[in-house]
């Protein structure tokens, strides 16, 4: 064995399964009976081969020519003996090491598992390092295919295309819109009404910060900061967010509704737990035409009382207030200061509310 290992001057020469041959090298480096050395007379030839006398020049080279073959056809046994050891000694190597990891000492290992790990899509030094994707690889000589890949693959891909599949299918449907806004708190928002409607957020000046479109039955995500005032409103058919519209106020955990400024959707907030503010009634069709307003839709927008300045803002704070009352939703600006059961004024620990917007 240790002829395939060393060369003459530390040079290797590449044989069969990794083996190398010594040519030139000490002849006593672990052949055996069988060495080999081209620098002397070999110990495997006979004395009638190394010693015969030599008569003529013509039978000198008939001895030589003989004594060639001879020594060509040892090594030749040689190398085929040495082969069939180094083979056989391959074989058991490789089944004692299919567990270990791929490392340089077991090349013909390593050629067969690394192609079939790079098709994998895997790094060579994660796959060597487990030992259950390794044993479960493709050999080499067979390309990897979709229907062919090992469990390890296949089945985060076909995870990964089903829920592809399911976020393509639901961002398309009822019930699951987009998310808008930022903060740890979040509003729910479904529309329940039977039309498209746009939601938005302003802050305490006004000013629009987030928006949320919703399809009939489908539920948005409106999510604000902590110590932050604001509210949101829907727009009219055109998007645009008048004045008059109803209001869904919030601070941390104080939320409120208010048609102070007129009503152009019932509004309803709850945290599961017990909280509950605004309504779901359908009222505007109730109204007098001198107190309602029509969008290009053909939405109805009650007025509000407002600061009670005109006719028409006290009519409508008192249609308002004789529908809906002054407990679930404000009216006025001074409800707050109303007694127990008449004050819209409330508060929740949640972070989370399911809101509505239905139709006035």
């Amino acid at each position: 064995m240790d002829a395939f290992k060393s060369g003459a001057g530390g040079k290797q020469s590449t044989g069969q399964n990794g083996g190398q041959i010594s040519f030139g090298s000490a002849s006593g480096t672990g052949m055996h009976n069988a060495q080999v050395n081209f620098g002397g007379p070999s110990s495997q030839l006979n004395d009638s081969r190394v010693n015969a006398a030599q008569p003529t020049a013509a039978g000198n080279d008939s001895q030589l020519s003989t004594q060639v073959k001879d020594l060509v056809q040892q090594i030749l046994q040689l190398i085929a003996q040495m082969m069939q050891k180094n083979q056989n000694g391959s074989s058991d190597q490789t089944a004692n090491n299919d567990s270990q990891p791929m490392s340089a000492s077991n090349p013909a290992a390593n050629a067969a598992q690394q192609p079939a790990t790079s098709q994998a899509g895997d790094p060579a030094g994660q796959a060597s390092a487990t030992p259950d994707a390794a044993a479960t690889e493709q050999p080499a000589a067979t390309p990897l295919t979709g229907s062919a890949q090992t469990p390890q693959t296949s089945t985060p891909e076909t995870t990964s295309a089903a829920s592809s599949t399911s976020a393509a299918d639901t961002a398309t449907s009822v019930g699951d819109a987009q998310t808008a806004g930022s903060g740890p708190r979040s509003f729910n928002i479904t529309n329940t009404q039977d039309h498209p409607i746009k939601i938005g957020q302003f802050d305490q000046h006004d000013k629009l910060t987030a928006e949320l479109t919703l399809q009939p039955g489908q539920k948005g995500t409106m999510k604000f900061e902590n110590d932050t005032t604001g509210l949101l409103k829907q727009a009219d058919a055109d998007g645009t967010y008048k004045p008059d519209a109803s209001r869904l106020e919030f601070y941390n955990g104080f939320i409120n509704t208010s048609d102070i400024d007129g009503r152009n959707a019932a509004i309803h907030a709850t945290d599961g737990k017990g909280f509950e503010i605004g309504d779901t009634k359908s009222i505007a069709d109730k109204a007098s035409n001198d107190i309602v307003s029509v969008d290009s839709a053909g939405d109805k927008t009650v007025a509000g009382f407002y600061d009670g300045s005109t006719d028409k803002m006290n009519k409508g704070g008192d249609f308002l207030t004789q529908q809906l009352g002054t407990d679930m939703t404000y009216m006025h600006p001074n409800d707050d200061t109303l007694g127990q059961g008449k004050n819209p004024m409330r508060h929740t620990d949640s972070m989370s509310l399911d809101v509505t917007f239905g139709k006035a």
